[in-house]
Formats: structure tokens, sequence, C-alpha cells
């Protein structure tokens, strides 16, 4: 199968390896015209006799199988639209845009459906086994924990999307009941906040602190049982508590979590991605597959935007009690 590959930054170093790895064959690669980082890059994988000097629209001109678009946001939703003119599966590396109103205006174009997003986590194996514990289960309460290493509305959208994503795939859309928000005065954006949630069987709390010393994850409270991504490669279900009796050193009893059982996700190639890819593949072929489709990547940065602006305050809330 062949396809051919924009992009030539960082994440590209991620997505070649997948790509060959699920037997595509990349015969044509390109970015920006006459890229010198883009020949250098496809020197290093060995495909130099693929690269296109006339650049994406070049690759764009070649009569192949599917296209990947893998580049900086600023320039993916030009590209893509575009690539949507030659009718071919196209994968996307997330999130496409950080305006939903820009990707608003691609939602009825009539060769959408051939898009797939590349959010990586719905690919994982530890989500994915989360996800058949969620729908197996009677619902309850989940906590999402999405501490950013730094401040910033811009910061929140580009890669907090990727949590709210997983989240979505995990237990579908959700009605803000409430948020609170602190901006920074200093620099007038975004420090934090949180969010109260809820859909039919969930009740869900998000929450988003910048600079603190802790890793993503999402907790799921439900059947007497806790299910934990921490961090989202890690799932570990735990049933009842185990007693620590105190000791000399710690003269203090303590209730444990009793791990049950936990998954690590394989981490031979960025996680998810081989996955990702494999399932991209099952695409193109018009098979069944795992997918992220333009909508669920819109809905996405949608909700993002609906959880910072929207909702009733939460303060207003509690002073009803």
């Amino acid at each position: 199968m062949n396809i051919g590959y924009i992009g030539s930054g960082p994440i590209s170093n991620f997505h070649i390896p997948a790509i060959k790895n699920n037997d595509f064959k990349i015969e044509a690669i390109g970015s920006r015209k006459n890229s010198s980082r883009c020949e250098i890059f496809a020197s290093q994988h060995k495909i130099q006799e693929k690269y296109c000097k006339g650049g994406w629209e070049e690759v764009l001109s070649r009569d192949l199988d599917a296209f990947a678009i893998c580049l900086d946001i600023k320039a993916t939703i030009n590209v893509l639209e575009k690539a949507l003119e030659t009718n071919k599966p196209i994968f996307v590396e997330k999130p496409i845009s950080s305006n939903p109103n820009t990707l608003n205006r691609f939602l009825n174009h009539r060769n959408i459906k051939n898009v797939f997003v590349g959010y990586n986590r719905r690919f994982y194996e530890t989500t994915n086994k989360l996800k058949e514990l969620c729908l197996n289960s009677g619902g309850g309460t989940i906590f999402l924990n999405m501490p950013e290493s730094d401040y910033g509305i811009k910061q929140f959208i580009n890669n907090g999307c990727h949590m709210i994503d997983t989240l979505r795939y995990l237990v579908g859309d959700f009605k803000i009941i409430g948020n609170v928000k602190k901006i920074d005065p200093a620099n007038n954006d975004l420090f934090s906040f949180s969010a109260l949630c809820r859909n039919e069987k969930w009740d869900i709390l998000i929450n988003a602190h910048s600079q603190v010393p802790a890793n993503f994850s999402i907790t799921v409270n439900s059947n007497k049982s806790v299910f934990e991504l921490k961090p989202i490669e890690k799932l570990s279900i735990y049933n009842g508590m185990d007693i620590i009796e105190p000791t000399k050193k710690e003269p203090i009893r303590k209730y444990i979590p009793h791990l049950q059982n936990y998954y690590l996700e394989d981490c031979k190639l960025k996680p998810g991605f081989n996955s990702m890819y494999k399932n991209f593949k099952l695409f193109v072929e018009k098979k069944d597959c795992n997918s992220c489709s333009f909508k669920d990547a819109f809905m996405t940065i949608k909700t993002c935007w609906d959880l910072i602006e929207n909702g009733t305050n939460i303060n207003s809330l509690i002073r009803k009690f």
C-alpha cells in the first residue's frame, strides 16, 4: 500500500517507523518547497529517493493510496484542505486546529469522511481496556487530572485536548454542569480551571492546574472498584483494601487499595502509534477499524473551549446546599 507523507518535524521521527512497520510504502515525502530539513530527514530514514523538492503540493499530485499530514498546527488546515480534493484516505496529526470555527467550516465537506485523525491515546491497549471496563460497569464517578507544565489557554487547548479526547472516547460526550477558573493576572491568561460534568452514566470532575508535579491521570470509581490510568500508559485495577499494621518505624495503621491487576502499554514504538497505523491501514481498505473522525476531532476542540468558557459557576451551585 503506497502512501505520501507530508512533514519532517520532530514528531515525524515517530510516525515514519510506525508507518513502515505496518507495511505502507512511502512513495513521496515533502513539506515546504525545497526544504533542506525535509531532504535531510528523508535521508536519515532511508527514503531520500522519495523526497519531493516541490513540497507537499508535489506529494499530493502523486497517484497514491493514501496520504499522511504531520505538520505544525499552523500549516495543517491549509494542507488538509488541498488534500481533501484528492478524495483519498488522509491521516492527519491531531488536533488539526485549535479553533473550532476553523474546523466547523469542513464538517460538511463532501470528502470529510476520508479523514482519520491521529489522537494516538485512543489506540493504547490500556485505554481500550479501560473503555471495556467502563462499558461493562454500572457507571459512577470519574476524576480527570491534567497538570500542565506551563500555563495558558494555548497550552491547554493544544496539549489538554489529548486528555479530553481520551475522556470522550472512554465515556462519550457529556454536559458541563459548572466550572471555575483562575486567570494569571500578570499575563492575563488561564492558570487553572475545574469543571463538573455529567452524562447519563457518569459524574465527571475535570481539574487542570499549571506547573504542579503530577501525572496526567484518569480515575474511575465504579462497582466497588477503582480503575486508574496513571500515567496513561499504565492501567491499574483496585479491589478492596490491604491493611498494613503499625511498625516502630511507622506507627500508623495504613489502609492501602489492593492492586488486583495492571496493564502496561507496549512502548517499542511511540505508545499507540503502531496500533494507530494498523487501524489506518484498515481504514484505507474500508474495513472495520478503530478511528477518530474529523467530527470527533471537532467535538474534542469544541469541548475544550466549552470547559473554559461555558457552564454555571460552581460556586453558585454550592451555595444552594
